[in-house]
């Protein structure tokens, strides 16, 4: 059985139960597995990522196997501004939202009525991430009211319709590798190690020595072949790992 998303942002939980951690958010368009559905709560399977979690049963919508390929149609390729109505309630798009591509009339999904009302602009893709500068951080967040490192990367890649992992740590296995920061190029993603190594810490490189990112919130910083240089803190915060290029 799949499921989809007509809401702005739902939380993905650790349990299920609203005190549980969120891990992860789903935005308008996503679509997903329910691998365990019980009395309140459901756990599923992101398509895009395999990301799993627990979601509140009152916050998706079940479809069968012809609404899932409707589905299938609909696309987050383009940087979206706009809102779509669902049953007569406004739903704003976030960044990396999946929508109709076609300007459609109303339509019918699951017995809802969707209308669609949105506009695109041609930005390309450090446009796209410099339109989320001082998003405030927050863990499992990947929508403009907060957002963290890992599903900031993921909405600005999936706004030029590419499919990137959730986690940072899962990021860094994709594309193909940057020998240093000599070799960088603009969109190139920077990962970032904790003192163990592991990687805890992703941006999107700009050029000319710059990598934006959410730390705190989303913000632009100095980056060199240490790591990333915080002007107002005056200190490195991050310390680079490795740098790997993903391109459509």
């Amino acid at each position: 059985m799949k499921g989809v998303c007509l809401l702005a942002a739902v939380p993905m939980r650790s349990q299920p139960s609203d005190r549980a951690e969120m891990v992860n958010q789903l935005i308008f368009g996503d679509t997903f597995e329910l691998i365990d559905r019980q009395e309140k709560w459901t756990l599923i399977r992101c398509d895009g990522d395999g990301y799993e979690g627990w979601v509140d049963n009152k916050q998706y919508v079940k479809v069968n196997a012809s609404q899932y390929q409707r589905l299938q149609e609909w696309s987050a390729d383009g940087v979206t501004n706009g809102s779509i109505i669902v049953e007569n309630s406004i739903v704003p798009l976030t960044m990396g939202c999946r929508y109709p591509q076609q300007q459609v009339r109303k339509f019918q999904l699951a017995g809802m009525q969707i209308q669609p009302l949105f506009f695109e602009s041609a930005s390309p893709l450090l446009d796209a991430a410099k339109l989320m500068l001082g998003t405030p951080y927050l863990w499992g967040g990947r929508t403009f009211m907060g957002i963290d490192c890992s599903g900031f990367v993921q909405v600005v890649f999936l706004s030029r319709g590419i499919q990137l992992q959730r986690d940072a740590s899962q990021q860094a296995g994709q594309g193909t590798a940057v020998e240093g920061l000599e070799e960088a190029e603009p969109e190139d993603l920077c990962f970032f190690q904790n003192d163990e190594g592991r990687i805890v810490h992703v941006g999107i490189y700009l050029g000319e020595g710059e990598i934006i990112h959410a730390s705190g919130q989303v913000r632009i910083d100095r980056l060199d072949s240490q790591g990333i240089y915080n002007e107002r803190l005056r200190a490195y915060t991050h310390r680079l790992h490795s740098i790997r290029r993903i391109r459509k």
